[in-house]
């Protein structure tokens, strides 16, 4: 049996970090958001104990550290089936991007072997798995939109009214999360009114959404790479106007907020050879 199915991009609408845990992991509240950019991923399921990935893109590692690997691994060590897998990803989100390309693949390896392999774990069991993993990996196992908090284990499905226009931009190079973590200076704190928040994102309104929109890693980013601050200066300066451009996750990956699908494939023209990658990507319901 082969299955071909969609690994999905996500963006961080907003994204404040709340504290650290003894442990070193950061605390973090924040609203993540699927994309329609998204890697293919076509499984088939072996009866030899196997697991072999290949990738179209030559960056990402095809032995057993890649996450879609680490997942069928560690399903098969949870159930303790004695089958394998190949995993074919054909790679369209950028990689160390800051929009959870290695996280959702994972979670789509996760779930689809699951059933291929007649495991059937629970959500919550697959869930678990899902956080050993990485802290993003959860998210990908549900809906379009949630709002995250912890180390990510917290996960409170949102329901979206409507799509929402961000034009994704990226420099052409990656930003290990921990870099941007343990570079970045925070001040801990829960995010006040986060009840209207979620209310005004998940109501989609681009003005109402774009007040809200943050990211604590992203000062350090700036900071630290020039051409990242220029890519989001030239972002700001289309025409017409993004709502609010913010840095999507640990980065470097910026997104530009529109009013409208067509005021932001204006812009993606004024963009195009800006910035190595440029997608003009919908929020999905």
């Amino acid at each position: 049996m082969t299955i071909s199915i969609e690994a999905c991009a996500k963006v961080n609408l907003t994204l404040k970090v709340t504290g650290r845990r003894d442990d070193g992991y950061h605390l973090l509240s924040s609203v993540f958001a699927k994309v329609d950019l998204a890697d293919t991923l076509i499984i088939a399921a072996s009866d030899s104990e196997d697991v072999l990935v290949t990738c179209s893109h030559p960056a990402v590692p095809c032995d057993q550290t890649n996450l879609a690997a680490r997942a069928a691994l560690a399903l098969r060590h949870a159930s303790g089936v004695g089958k394998g897998a190949t995993i074919e990803i054909i790679k369209r989100i950028p990689v160390a991007a800051g929009l959870g390309g290695g996280s959702s693949n994972a979670a789509v390896a996760l779930a689809a072997l699951n059933k291929m392999w007649g495991v059937d774990l629970a959500s919550e069991e697959l869930a678990a798995i899902a956080l050993k993993l990485g802290a993003d990996v959860p998210f990908f196992l549900g809906g379009a939109m949630a709002y995250v908090e912890g180390i990510g284990e917290r996960i409170s499905p949102l329901k979206p009214k409507r799509s929402i226009p961000v034009l994704l931009a990226n420099p052409g190079f990656g930003i290990r999360a921990a870099d941007a973590y343990n570079g970045s200076t925070f001040h801990f704190g829960s995010i006040s009114g986060i009840g209207v928040i979620l209310d005004d994102i998940q109501g989609g309104d681009p003005q109402r959404v774009a007040m809200h929109m943050r990211n604590d890693l992203e000062p350090w980013a700036l900071e630290k790479y020039e051409s990242l601050a220029r890519l989001k200066t030239a972002m700001e300066n289309t025409e017409p106007r993004p709502r609010r451009v913010v840095m999507s996750g640990s980065g470097p990956t910026l997104m530009a907020l529109h009013s409208s699908r067509e005021a932001m494939e204006k812009a993606a023209g004024q963009l195009a050879g800006v910035a190595p990658f440029l997608y003009p990507a919908m929020t999905l319901i």
